[in-house]
């Protein structure tokens, strides 16, 4: 086959090539148009949820992230509660606290704040020729009967723990077993600022209690044992009021076992009596000197201290002893002790605090002792080689 030459040099003939001007711009503009309706047909597809493959991978990237967004949101409100809920537990538990404790150090300063009856009625300003700081104060000699110091000694006070020795020496006159087991029960739970060893349901033998209240002076155990004796808390009350008539306690009355009523009370010259009266038993002497006693209390072993700071000096030769404190008494302290050749009876009322009332303690002992000394050296002596 021939294929002409004029063929070859002919160029191939496009459409648009042989088109007028005027028709090919209507060609292009019909071109334009068609992609213009192209795409406006794609977005009215997407708007109306037909999408593409590339347009559905975008939205379900974009509505991935969306979720983990929310999800992210979500577990940080949870976490964001939960750290909210801690922190409102957290400040509850911390007010509650500060509000006990507040309540507490309001009590402690109430309690030792306040002024003792003494203080009220100016008996701390009686001067003395010892400058005690005590409002009250008395030393008599146990075996003559002879008064040393007098100090406010008649006028009738709250005693607080003191209270205990009367409470012991009924016991001790009683015929109730010292081995005799008392059970402690919620209504010897005596309202008091002191705390307590002794707890519900606990039996101890009345030798047991007694130390307990001696030693450290547990109002339960004194209670406790008023409570058991014959006739009850009120019949032994009584006994106590008759044993100090009886005693010649004139300026005394007891309303409980513990000392815990303010209307317990007596004078200094009235406690030298019970003092000397129940050294007269060997059970309250070893339980009101020990420095510190362990006690079976049914399956539990408890501990008790003394507060007072002469037991356990080795100075001191004491036989019988009992500290005490509430707001209406002060500090207190009574002691029975051995001073050279003598057996002293020596009391303290109204004291300001724990150490005002050992120093005059001591101080009425040295004075004491520098009599002693005195009456000694100088017996034999005529008054003008004195000089």
């Amino acid at each position: 086959m021939r294929i002409p030459l004029d063929a070859l040099s002919r160029r191939p003939e496009f459409p648009f090539a042989s088109m007028p001007s005027a028709a090919l711009a209507r060609s292009a503009s019909l071109s334009l148009k068609t992609l213009v309706l192209a795409a406006s047909v794609s977005g009215l597809l997407f708007a109306n949820g037909i999408l593409v493959p590339e347009a559905q991978a975008a939205q379900a990237a974009q509505t991935t992230q969306t979720a983990q967004n929310s999800a992210k949101t979500a577990g940080a409100k949870k976490t964001s509660a939960k750290t909210s809920a801690r922190k409102a537990t957290a400040k509850k538990t911390s007010a509650k606290k500060t509000k006990r404790n507040m309540k507490r150090t309001s009590l402690r300063r109430r309690t030792g704040a306040a002024p003792s009856q003494a203080t009220l009625a100016g008996l701390r300003k009686t001067e003395d020729p010892l400058a005690l700081g005590s409002s009250v104060a008395y030393v008599i000699d146990q075996d003559t009967g002879e008064e040393l110091v007098v100090k406010n000694a008649d006028i009738p006070l709250p005693i607080a723990s003191v209270t205990k020795l009367m409470t012991a020496l009924v016991i001790a006159e009683s015929d109730l077993p010292l081995d005799g087991k008392v059970r402690i029960t919620r209504e010897d739970y005596v309202r008091s600022n002191a705390t307590s060893k002794l707890r519900n349901g606990m039996t101890m033998t009345r030798e047991a209690l007694l130390k307990a209240a001696l030693v450290s002076s547990d109002n339960r155990a004194a209670h406790a044992l008023a409570r058991t004796y014959p006739g009850g808390k009120k019949a032994f009350v009584r006994a106590m009021n008759e044993k100090a008539a009886a005693l010649g306690m004139t300026n005394s009355f007891f309303a409980d076992p513990t000392g815990l009523d303010n209307r317990n009370h007596s004078s200094a010259r009235d406690l030298g009596k019970l003092v000397s009266a129940v050294y007269e038993y060997q059970t309250i002497r070893t339980a009101s000197t020990l420095p510190s006693a362990r006690v079976r209390a049914g399956r539990q072993v408890l501990d008790f201290r003394t507060t007072n700071r002469l037991i356990g000096d080795p100075s001191w030769k004491i036989g019988i002893q009992k500290t005490g404190f509430t707001t209406a008494a002060g500090r207190c302290m009574v002691v029975q002790s051995e001073v050279g050749e003598r057996r002293l009876v020596m009391v303290v009322l109204d004291s300001p605090d724990n150490s005002q009332r050992a120093l005059d303690m001591r101080t009425m002992r040295t004075f004491v002792e520098a009599e002693e000394a005195f009456k000694r050296d100088f017996s034999d002596a005529v008054p003008y080689e004195l000089f």
